[in-house]
């Protein structure tokens, strides 16, 4: 689902190819861009039905257009330092990463009040979790698994709020910022859910994910209402078709949120001890409201092959027993091999 549509303007185009090949490379769910570097030709183009939600330009362009009647706001794609000539203009510097500079126009955009519930996404996610009282050594790679099958053909988020998951060294990846400074750049007064998200969120596969904490204890601070007011940014602030959330700790007001997903799983495991949790976790939820523990679907996952390798993981998931298990039991899709 494509939110914001974006018209660069700038007389530099190899520039404007950097930034194309920029969305190409980040599968961008946020953005869609139209770039020009003749004013003539973005005329012709606004005329047509649709309106561009914002036109980033350059000097030259901005005066060009000074008389043009554009409904769209307007960002000055600024090369130097801010001048007096710049006051009341919104300003986005060009010489910059790409990913910094659709964070600070995506910011420009939401912040706006004037947007008003223009600025919300169309529909609102798909939310699914995933939890194992269990602790089920496989739930990330479920969660992983489902969220590559499923980003095959949606836009997909995964939202790891396990502590100590592996995640880095089963993906071989890293992260300067993660889930823990989403969370606390949301308990600013004046935070904007989405600009956090995009800053921070990366690519994997063909899914994106939120890089999960790497100091566990900033999952330790996370209160029932900080939960809730997470997961409902999720669903409608996004800009995703699908969310999957692996939980790894029940949370204050836990068996109240349910409703909020269209799924969730509760993955289990044979033997007394393993039943004994599983009972004890949906009596819980029952006692708090057994209709909402209807929703939870119970899965006893098939046993996995061992791996040689850590690096094999990921994709021994997808086209193996644990893909070929989530296709036929959940999708009814076509199984590998």
């Amino acid at each position: 689902m494509v939110q914001l549509k974006i018209a660069f303007l700038d007389e530099e185009e190899a520039y404007l190819e950097r930034l194309r090949g920029y969305l190409v490379c980040k599968k961008e769910v946020f953005f869609q861009i139209w770039t020009f570097t003749d004013t003539d030709v973005f005329l012709k183009k606004q005329r047509e039905p649709f309106l561009f939600d914002a036109v980033v330009m350059t000097e030259r362009f901005w005066k060009e257009l000074a008389e043009a009647p554009l409904e769209a706001k307007k960002i000055l794609l600024c090369e130097g330092v801010r001048r007096e000539s710049d006051e009341g203009r919104l300003l986005a510097f060009k010489y910059q990463s790409a990913e910094k500079l659709f964070c600070q126009i995506l910011a420009m955009l939401w912040q706006d009040e004037a947007r008003g519930e223009d600025c919300l996404p169309e529909r609102a996610a798909e939310l699914i979790g995933v939890y194992s009282p269990v602790q089920h050594e496989d739930q990330m790679l479920f969660g992983l698994t489902m969220a590559q099958i499923l980003g095959e053909n949606q836009n997909t988020l995964y939202v790891c709020l396990m502590e100590n998951s592996g995640f880095y060294r089963l993906t071989k990846a890293d992260a300067s910022e993660d889930l823990g400074d989403l969370l606390y750049f949301m308990m600013e007064n004046e935070h904007d859910f989405a600009a956090g998200l995009h800053k921070i969120r990366r690519s994997c596969k063909n899914f994106d994910y939120i890089p999960p904490v790497v100091n566990p204890e900033h999952l330790s601070e996370l209160t029932g209402a900080l939960m809730e007011r997470f997961l409902l940014e999720l669903k409608n602030r996004s800009g995703y078709d699908v969310v999957l959330v692996d939980f790894g700790r029940i949370f204050t007001g836990f068996a109240e949120m349910l409703p909020v997903f269209g799924s969730f799983y509760c993955l289990l495991k044979e033997g007394a001890l393993n039943r004994y949790r599983e009972e004890a976790f949906l009596e819980y939820l029952e006692k708090e409201d057994a209709e909402r523990a209807a929703i939870v679907k119970r899965l006893t996952l098939p046993e996995r092959m061992p791996h040689s390798s850590e690096g094999s993981i990921l994709e021994s998931g997808l086209y193996g027993g644990m893909g070929d298990y989530i296709r036929r039991s959940l999708y009814g899709g076509v199984e590998f091999g």
